[in-house]
């Protein structure tokens, strides 16, 4: 075995179908892969993106909000949504996963990092999932870039 703990990055591009909805037999696929990785004793963190989509396929917005609105509404319903998924998908293999929201400023705060790095420690402990999603209901960085179509690059300096 070369690796003992991995980390896989799930973006919103590929768990979501054409239409921008979330493709539900693509994340079966994935977490079937990971219960694998699982099966070798080897420890899995996953970063995945996915609750706007989530969002969107539950809810339809009203006109009279403005995008970044719009995408809050969409990502704290789907967050839900999102994680349900997960839940059902990993305990299928008799797995379970925790969720673990973030924001960049928790990598900015000593404390809020080693707070988030314990808990994520403890939760590989315990033979947990830690599945992690930036808190796109409180850092709209990401979705105001999306609403601007600016470069991620560009909103690495925002």
């Amino acid at each position: 075995m070369l690796y003992k703990k991995i980390l896989v990055k799930i973006g919103s591009n590929v768990l979501t179908q054409a239409d921008g909805l979330p493709d539900l037999q693509r994340i079966h696929n994935l977490v079937l892969q990971i219960s694998q990785l699982k099966a070798q004793n080897i420890a899995v963190i996953l970063v995945s993106s996915g609750a706007v989509a989530f969002g969107r396929s539950i809810v339809q917005a009203s006109d009279k909000n403005d995008t970044i609105a719009q995408r809050q509404l969409f990502a704290s319903v789907g967050q839900v949504k999102l994680m349900q998924t997960y839940s059902e998908l990993f305990a299928n293999h008799a797995l379970t996963c925790a969720q673990v929201l973030v924001t960049k400023e928790d990598f900015r705060d000593r404390r809020h990092y080693l707070n988030m790095k314990n808990c994520l420690l403890t939760l590989l402990q315990n033979n947990i999932v830690p599945i992690i999603n930036e808190n796109d209901v409180i850092s709209i960085t990401e979705l105001r870039c999306l609403q601007t179509m600016m470069s991620w690059q560009d909103c690495l300096l925002l």
